[in-house]
């Protein structure tokens, strides 16, 4: 579990402490611990597995009672204490942080002020000019407010990009952490960087699919299991994200990896690419009748298919394919 996600519970215990008139010590105990999470330079989740709980509890902030409940977090990916206070307080925090522009300080002001309970008050709130009232809002935040609240029931069961990607890329980190893992890479929408991802995909390779199953689906944030195979297991993360993990055979690492990223309409196109070319395209390689003639890399089977390798944010099928034939391809901007 990231410092981010462990910060976002115990930031949440606070709304959730303060909204229940609880001891204000308490409540700034659990922001004090939050805070001193996010500042970390070390994983919360490193520091726990050196040390246990004595060493959660040298983290500035962090006395006996707050380090038991992240070691319960970090070991179960759970949090007893946390369930309940949301049984208690009737306000969808969860919820409310999902709309871009709402963070804690901003929800408690709600509720105390207009006694917003969950997005469906926000919206109401908002359409009747109730927001914009409001110290620190005004009319451009609620206007912001309700086109945040229509993106995200466009995106119904999708994640943004900048949410989603980190705890990818953190199991992705992991992964390649297991034994005998060579390569594990993301795939799908998050490799393309859309701006929403729905599930997310992990393509590996490795001599031992079974320890990397066990591995994966035994991570801390996992609160179910969708599917476990030999080769494929699917989770739910605690944030509601599905996570798809693949073990290929290295062989034919390059051809699931293009597969698993491009979309479905540039798949598409290259397999009619590759009919045209007498071949056959799947996840496991490019084929000349039922030998295999590629698709170690990504590079070797559009290579083969007569194109330049293409960068995954241009793979939509939007003319790309086209401009790889004519050597024609833009460069992409990179920042940071």
């Amino acid at each position: 579990m990231r410092n981010s996600e462990v910060a976002r519970i115990l930031y949440n215990i606070s709304i959730y402490l303060e909204m229940g008139h609880e001891d204000i010590f308490k409540v700034r105990a659990y922001e004090k611990a939050a805070r001193s999470i996010e500042g970390l330079d070390k994983s919360v989740e490193e520091i726990y597995r050196k040390g246990g709980v004595e060493a959660l509890m040298d983290i500035p902030g962090v006395g006996v009672s707050i380090a038991e409940k992240i070691e319960e977090l970090l070991t179960t990916g759970k949090l007893k204490f946390y369930e309940n206070l949301k049984k208690k307080v009737p306000v969808d925090i969860e919820g409310l942080t999902s709309i871009e522009g709402i963070g804690p300080k901003k929800i408690k002001m709600l509720y105390s002020k207009l006694k917003i309970k969950t997005v469906e008050d926000l919206e109401k709130a908002a359409r009747a000019g109730n927001i914009s009232k409001l110290e620190r809002f005004g009319k451009k935040s609620e206007q912001d407010i309700l086109k945040n609240i229509e993106f995200m029931k466009k995106s119904s069961g999708r994640f943004l990009l900048g949410f989603a990607m980190p705890m990818i890329e953190d199991i992705e980190r992991r992964l390649k952490t297991v034994e005998d893992v060579e390569q594990a890479v993301v795939g799908g929408s998050g490799r393309r960087k859309k701006e929403t991802i729905g599930d997310a995909d992990i393509l590996v390779i490795s001599k031992n699919p079974a320890a990397v199953m066990d591995y994966f689906t035994k991570m801390p944030e996992v609160v179910e299991i969708i599917g476990k195979g030999d080769t494929k297991s699917s989770v739910k993360l605690i944030d509601g994200l599905n996570v798809d993990v693949r073990v290929v055979p290295k062989k034919s690492f390059g051809a699931a990896l293009q597969y698993f990223t491009g979309n479905k309409d540039h798949n598409i196109k290259l397999r009619s690419i590759a009919i045209g070319k007498g071949y056959k395209l799947n996840e496991y390689g490019v084929f000349k009748g039922d030998k295999q003639i590629n698709g170690v890399s990504e590079e070797s089977v559009y290579e083969t298919l007569g194109l330049k390798w293409m960068p995954p944010e241009l793979r939509e099928n939007t003319g790309e394919i086209e401009a790889a034939m004519k050597n024609k391809l833009p460069k992409l901007i990179e920042y940071g």
